[in-house]
């Protein structure tokens, strides 16, 4: 499982900023009156927008991304044009829809003026395969290709209920089902098994794959009759709690520390220290 940096609820972004000017000496310049004077401001200055782009920092715009070699890969449909493999297309259509009875584990839907082909909010697939947002998800995948949603994309989405309306001022990304299918195979799949659900099942097997093996032994299974809960990766439905270990934050004092305290004869030399060292051992509600 890869270790997550960002934490952005529906594949937001942060936004580029501009970079302060430095004299010779480091310090940035301010205005007094008619002169400048060199005192130093505190904190970490703002990223410019190049400076952003040089680390692979997230974008507020649909870009293309690069290949190993740093070219731009080729795309059409939304999707990184790869070679087809014929057994894994069998298992998903050109336009996203699972074949075969399978089902994906996280929500899909059509966007506005993109026909039928189903999309899934970037951060959703992105927590279902271990990360916390979708940004090292792209990093560490770039066979992903990440679209930006318009205005009239984005409040379309809102009055589905596919967002929040909440989300209106922040850059929403998304990706295609097919493309996340491809990439993450029966990972991606409700009771996915390994190569039987796979896309590449040759490159599967040749890694090591047991055919037929729960590609996530830890996910939770419907019972019959019951739907999946795809609702588990959705930001605003409580996504981060299959995070939580349940172990608290702050340890808890173990026994009866009262008890297991030595009396102690408080002067006036001695007080101060005691009663520091007796508020340790209080727990606030």
């Amino acid at each position: 499982m890869s270790t997550p940096l960002h934490d952005d609820d529906a594949g937001q972004d942060t936004s580029d900023m501009g970079t302060p000017l430095t004299n010779a000496a480091g310090a940035t310049p301010q205005i007094y009156g008619f002169g400048l004077s060199s005192k130093k401001r505190r904190g970490r200055p703002p990223a410019s927008a190049k400076a952003m782009r040089s680390r692979g920092g997230p974008s507020h715009v649909t870009s293309v991304p690069l290949d190993k070699d740093g070219n731009p890969q080729e795309v059409e449909d939304d999707e990184i044009v790869l070679p087809e493999d014929p057994a894994g297309e069998e298992k998903v259509d050109k336009l996203g829809y699972l074949q075969g009875g399978r089902e994906y584990r996280c929500r899909t839907f059509t966007i506005l003026g993109r026909g039928e082909r189903l999309y899934m909010l970037s951060t959703e697939p992105a927590r279902c395969i271990g990360f916390r947002d979708s940004y090292l998800f792209f990093q560490k995948h770039k066979q992903l290709f990440k679209i930006i949603m318009d205005e009239d994309e984005k409040f379309d989405m809102i009055k589905r209920d596919l967002i929040p309306h909440s989300y209106k001022g922040r850059a929403i990304g998304v990706v295609t089902a097919r493309s996340v299918f491809r990439e993450f195979g029966a990972r991606i799949v409700v009771g996915g098994r390994r190569v039987t659900d796979d896309y590449w099942e040759a490159r599967e097997i040749s890694a090591g794959a047991t055919d037929g093996q729960l590609a996530d032994p830890e996910d939770r299974l419907p019972q019959k009759g019951e739907e999946y809960n795809r609702n588990q990766y959705v930001a605003w439905h409580g996504a981060s709690s299959v995070y939580h270990t349940g172990v608290p934050s702050v340890p808890m004092p173990q026994g009866n520390q009262q008890a297991r305290k030595k009396k102690v004869v408080v002067t006036d030399t001695n007080w101060m220290l005691e009663h520091s060292r007796a508020a340790r051992f209080v727990i606030p509600p």
